[in-house]
């Protein structure tokens, strides 16, 4: 006789089983994903857009950024955003690509998480200068 739904053993609820459809309870490492707070401005621009918004930089990770503006932007948006770092000695700008993932809101202004488009090594290390700066 095959296990169906109708004639399934009952497993006590401690008990972990294997096979397809098991639920999978592996250590692991800590996924939460780190996010630096930081002082700087972003310039937007994309296709079809206007000729440029801006937006204050809520937050970076090492793969994208969080960012606060009171204009609307379509979920997967492509954009070429300019981030500006200030506070420090002088300002520091980094040029990336990236794409509009969720909206949020963020002390009642509109936020949209972007995340980093990197098509080749050095779009990749902008994105890592960009997460060091950051953390310091």
């Amino acid at each position: 006789m095959s296990a169906s739904p109708l004639n399934i053993t009952p497993t006590s609820s401690t008990e972990l089983r294997s096979g397809p459809g098991a639920p999978i309870f592996e250590p692991g490492p800590h996924t939460r994903i780190r996010r630096n707070p930081v002082r700087a401005i972003a310039m937007m621009t994309w296709d079809g857009g206007p000729r440029g918004i801006f937006g204050q930089v809520v937050n970076v990770s090492l793969n994208g950024c969080l960012v606060k503006t009171e204009s609307t932007i379509a979920d997967g948006t492509r954009l070429a955003i300019t981030v500006t770092v200030i506070g420090g000695p002088e300002a520091l700008k980094f040029e990336l690509n990236a794409v509009v993932r969720r909206r949020t809101e963020v002390s009642g202004r509109r936020a949209y998480g972007l995340e980093f488009v990197s098509e080749t090594s050095a779009d990749r290390e902008l994105a890592q200068q960009l997460y060091a700066e950051t953390s310091r």
